[in-house]
C-alpha cells in the first residue's frame, strides 16, 4: 500500500508540475579504457512542453569542434514515433518511444566526451512555429600514464592467457578469475519502480582444499556513496544508514567446502545510486600471506516514464481487486462461522446451565476426594522424608479414584508425576499460582535430544526423571479438545524469571496438523507466541509452514511454524546462539541467545470460571 501511495503521488507529481524537456547523461564524466558505456537520454516529462499546443519533432544532436555547430544525430516524429538516423556510431545501440530518444555507447572515447541537445519543436497557441533546447556537456578525464599502462597491460595480459600461456597457467589464471563473482539483478535500472540486487560471492574452488585460506571481510562499495555494507569474520553485518539491514544478506563461511556471500537489495532507487559498485574479499592464507579480490559493475538508473508509472498503478490495482475478492470472502466466510458458533455457544450454555446443579454435588464431593488425596500425600511425602521409599510419583491405591486432572492433585513437593483417570501419565506443577498446571514440555539441562520427526512429537517423548519432555501433539489434543485451558510458559534468561500466559489454549487435531489456538496475553516475558496463532506444527519430515523453505530443518527444531518462520522457538537447539535456531523467545533473547529454562503448562477452566467467561 505504500508503494501504491507513492506512486500515485509521482503521477500527481507529474501531472500537476510544469512539463518540461531533460537532457540526462549517465556518466557525466569519462575516462577512456575505464567507462564502460556512456547513456544520453533526452525526453519529454508528461508529454507535453509548455507553451507548445502540438509537439512535432524531438531531435537528439552533438557539438561538432571543427564547425562550431550542433548536428544533428536522431530525428524522432511525434505524431508516429518514426525515428530517423542521421548518423550511425559504432558500438552503439537506440531507444525510442513516446517523446523520448536514448542512445547508449559502448566504450566511449575522448571523442565522445562533447556537449549533446535535445530540442523539441512544434506549433504555438497562434499556429507559429516554436523550439525549446536543454543541454548537457559530457566530460573526459585523462588518467595518469601508469595506469593506463597498467589497463592495458592487464587487457593484453588477458588476450596473450586466452591464446598463448600453457594450460597450467590458463587454469591458474581461471582459477583466481572466478574466485570472486559480483552479478547485479540488472545493469539498467528504472527510477523508484524497479528494484536492485547486487550479490558478492566469494567461490570456494576444487583445487583450493589444499591452500588453507580463511576469507577475512568482504565488502560492496559505490563511487560517491561510499561503503554500502560490509561484513568482516567473526562480526555481524553492517551497512550505511540508507540500507535497511533487512535488505541485507552476508555470511562469512568458515567451512572450506561452501561459499561466502553478502547481498543487497534496493526497492526503489534514486538517481544517486547509479555509478560504479565495487565487489571486494579479503583472503588470509595459513603461511601469512593476504590476498585481495576485486570485482566493478556500472549500474545505470533511467528516470520512469509517465506512461512506466502508469503501467506500474494498473498492475497494483488488479493485484488490489484480486485482494478484496479474497477478503470479501474470507469476511463472509468468518461471519458464517461466526453464526455457526453462536449457535453452539447458545447450545453449550443451555446444556451448561441444566448440569450446574450437579456440578455444585460434584464438587462437594471432589472436595471431600481432594482432602483424602491431600492426607494421602503428605504420608508418601513423610515416608520419603524417612528414607522408607525412593519412589519420585505419587501412587493411588485402587479404592482411591485417580485424579481427572492436575487440579484435583495437592502435594508438598512442587511437581508430581500422576496418572490420571483417563491412563495418561504426566507431570503436574503445584505450586505455580496456585498449582493445577499439567506440564506439556519442559527442559532444563539439554540432555535430551529435541529434534526429532512428526511421529515422536505426535506420541510424546523424553524422561520425567531428568526432566526433559514432550507429552506429545495426540495427547495435547485429547486434552484441550475437552475443556477450557489457559496455557501459562515459564521462562529464565540471564538468571531472571519471566512468563507468558495465554487463555483458550488448543491445538486442533492431526487432521488440521495440530494447528496452534490462543486468545489474550498477559505476562512480564512479552508476547512472541501470538505470531504463530492459527499455523499448524511443523517438523523436520513433514513440512506445514508457508514458507518457501523447510523452517523446521533451517532453525533445528519443530513448532507452529509460519512463512515468516518463527518469533518463539523453544523445541530449537540447546544452548545455540547461531541465527534464530536456539531456544528462542524473541522478545528476551532476540535470534541470537537462548533461554536456560523452558516449561509449558496448561490448566484447566473451572465450569464456574467458564460460565462467567460465556456471560460476559
Amino acid at each position: 500500500m505504500a508503494l501504491v501511495l507513492h506512486l500515485l503521488v509521482c503521477v500527481s507529481l507529474i501531472s500537476l508540475s510544469t512539463s518540461e524537456l531533460v537532457i540526462d547523461v549517465q556518466p557525466d564524466v569519462i575516462s577512456a579504457e575505464l567507462t564502460t558505456q556512456l547513456v544520453v537520454n533526452c525526453s519529454i516529462t508528461n508529454s507535453h512542453v509548455a507553451e507548445l499546443d502540438v509537439i512535432k519533432h524531438l531531435t537528439l544532436s552533438i557539438y561538432n569542434e571543427s564547425i562550431k555547430s550542433f548536428e544533428d544525430l536522431f530525428t524522432l516524429e511525434a505524431k508516429t514515433f518514426n525515428l530517423q538516423r542521421i548518423q550511425i556510431f559504432k558500438h552503439s545501440q537506440i531507444d525510442s518511444g513516446n517523446l523520448f530518444i536514448t542512445l547508449t555507447l559502448q566504450d566511449p572515447t575522448q571523442f565522445d566526451a562533447k556537449v549533446y541537445r535535445c530540442i523539441v519543436t512544434g506549433d504555438g497557441s497562434n499556429a507559429t512555429n516554436i523550439s525549446f533546447v536543454s543541454k548537457k556537456e559530457v566530460k573526459h578525464e585523462t588518467i595518469s600514464t601508469t595506469l593506463l599502462e597498467q589497463v592495458r597491460r592487464l587487457k593484453k595480459d588477458t588476450e596473450k592467457d586466452k591464446s598463448l600461456c600453457k594450460k597450467e597457467e590458463l587454469e591458474v589464471h581461471q582459477k583466481q578469475k572466478s574466485k570472486l563473482d559480483f552479478v547485479g539483478s540488472s545493469e539498467v535500472i528504472k527510477e523508484l519502480i524497479e528494484p536492485l540486487t547486487l550479490a558478492c560471492t566469494y567461490k570456494v574452488m576444487n583445487n583450493d582444499h589444499n591452500e588453507n585460506s580463511t576469507i577475512q571481510s568482504l565488502y560492496i562499495f559505490h563511487e560517491t556513496n561510499g561503503i554500502i555494507a560490509t561484513i568482516n569474520k567473526g562480526e555481524t553485518v553492517a551497512t550505511n544508514q540508507e540500507i535497511n539491514s533487512k535488505n541485507v544478506k552476508a555470511e562469512l563461511s568458515s567451512n572450506e567446502s561452501r561459499d561466502s556471500y553478502i547481498q543487497v537489495t534496493w526497492s526503489h532507487l534514486k538517481l544517486s545510486e547509479a555509478g560504479k559498485y565495487f565487489c571486494g574479499a579479503s583472503v588470509k592464507y595459513s603461511e601469512n600471506k593476504n590476498e585481495n579480490f576485486n570485482k566493478m559493475l556500472t549500474i545505470t538508473i533511467t528516470r520512469p516514464t509517465f506512461d512506466d508509472l502508469v503501467k506500474v498503478i494498473q498492475k497494483i490495482l488488479a493485484k488490489s481487486e484480486e485482494d478484496k475478492e479474497l477478503i470479501l470472502g474470507n469476511i463472509q466466510s468468518i461471519k458464517d462461522d461466526l453464526n455457526a458458533n453462536k449457535q453452539h455457544i447458545e447450545s453449550v450454555t443451555e446444556d451448561l446451565n441444566d448440569t450446574k446443579e450437579n456440578m455444585k454435588n460434584y464438587k462437594e464431593e471432589m472436595k471431600i476426594i481432594v482432602a483424602n488425596l491431600s492426607t494421602n500425600t503428605t504420608d508418601i511425602s513423610k515416608d520419603r522424608d524417612e528414607g522408607n521409599t525412593e519412589d519420585k510419583e505419587i501412587t493411588y491405591s485402587e479404592n482411591r479414584i485417580s485424579p481427572k486432572s492436575c487440579r484435583d492433585v495437592n502435594s508438598t513437593y512442587n511437581r508430581v508425576v500422576v496418572t490420571l483417570a483417563s491412563g495418561l501419565k504426566v507431570m503436574c506443577d503445584t505450586n505455580t499460582d496456585g498449582g493445577g498446571w499439567i506440564v506439556i514440555q519442559r527442559r532444563v539441562n539439554g540432555k535430551v535430544h529435541f529434534f526429532r520427526d512428526w511421529s515422536d512429537y505426535r506420541n510424546g517423548f523424553g524422561d520425567y526423571n531428568i526432566g526433559e519432555f514432550y507429552l506429545g501433539n495426540e495427547n495435547i489434543f485429547k486434552l484441550t479438545s475437552c475443556g477450557q485451558y489457559d496455557l501459562r510458559i515459564d521462562l529464565k534468561f540471564n538468571n531472571q524469571s519471566y512468563y507468558s500466559q495465554y487463555t483458550d489454549f488448543q491445538i486442533s487435531s492431526v487432521s488440521e496438523n495440530y494447528k496452534l489456538n490462543i486468545k489474550s496475553y498477559s505476562g512480564n516475558a512479552s508476547d512472541s507466541l501470538s505470531y504463530h496463532n492459527g499455523a499448524p506444527f511443523s517438523t523436520v519430515d513433514r513440512d506445514n509452514d508457508g514458507s518457501s523453505s523447510n523452517c523446521a530443518a533451517a532453525y533445528i527444531g519443530a513448532w507452529w511454524y509460519t512463512s515468516g518462520c518463527h518469533r518463539s522457538n523453544l523445541n530449537g537447539k540447546w544452548g545455540s546462539t547461531e541465527h534464530a535456531k536456539g531456544l528462542n523467545w524473541h522478545s528476551l533473547t532476540g535470534y541470537s541467545a537462548s533461554v536456560s529454562f523452558t516449561e509449558m503448562k496448561i490448566r484447566e477452566i473451572e465450569t464456574d470460571d467458564y460460565l462467567t467467561l460465556l456471560n460476559k
